[in-house]
């Protein structure tokens, strides 16, 4: 009778244990930010970050769920605690007094270089942005930039990358990592400076989920120790995705 008891109560047993589980909510800036986090066409959510997230709540057994929404929608639903994690934060970048206010940070997890992109045939003296003065320069509107550059403002990397790649313009600004994936992926011709810039890129985590930054923290440099990290950038980097 005790068995056939305890075995009557494994269901709720189960149901109690699945709605305490941890899950964190991922805001993911729409349409996704390909190589770092975007939902594939089988709705597989892909990118450095997510693979980094995926490695953080399988250690931590975690539940993920991503929310797309625009920057602007994302940053609003992160102060309301309607968003738990942002990922490829810069802990460089001074955010708003509300913002930092619910804000609490990972350690970094990676490295993202800002380059210049440019045309084969285009003689380039040197790669920084003082050298943009007087060309018609394609950024992702939005990206900080010198009020002396020209800019051409598009709505994602890959607009700028097929932009320069055609010739439609001089110049572009984006991420190494994003420059490298689009090159190689869709064969795009242009070359690729040295970086101009290298900012550490973070988690950005709700405070009321401060109960799990050190475990993330924990998690983030136990898979920097063992190269996962580097394996999860080679994955997106080091061939044709």
């Amino acid at each position: 009778m005790k068995l056939k008891a305890l075995l009557s109560l494994l269901p709720l047993m189960l149901l109690s244990l699945s709605v305490s589980a941890e899950s964190l909510r991922i805001g993911m800036p729409a349409p996704g930010q390909v190589p770092f986090l975007w939902q594939d066409e089988s709705g597989v959510y892909r990118g450095i970050y997510a693979d980094t997230l995926q490695q953080i709540a399988q250690q931590l057994n975690i539940e993920l769920e991503y929310i797309p929404l625009s920057q602007a929608r994302l940053v609003a639903h992160f102060l309301q605690g309607e968003v738990d994690v942002e990922a490829g934060v810069s802990p460089l970048e001074q955010d708003s007094p509300g913002l930092e206010a619910v804000s609490l940070y990972s350690q970094p997890y990676g490295l993202v270089n800002e380059v210049i992109i440019y045309r084969p045939e285009f003689s380039f003296p040197a790669f920084v942005l003082s050298d943009l003065k007087g060309l018609r320069v394609a950024t992702v509107r939005g990206a900080g930039v010198p009020d002396y550059i020209a800019r051409e403002d598009f709505a994602s990397q890959i607009q700028v990358a097929r932009r320069v790649s055609r010739g439609w313009n001089d110049v572009g600004l984006m991420k190494e990592a994003a420059a490298l994936h689009y090159q190689r992926s869709l064969t795009l011709d242009y070359q690729i400076s040295l970086p101009y810039a290298s900012n550490p890129v973070v988690f950005r985590l709700h405070r009321s989920k401060a109960p799990l930054l050190e475990e993330i923290n924990r998690v983030i440099a136990q898979l920097k120790r063992d190269g996962t990290l580097d394996e999860i950038i080679c994955n997106y980097l080091c061939g044709t995705q």
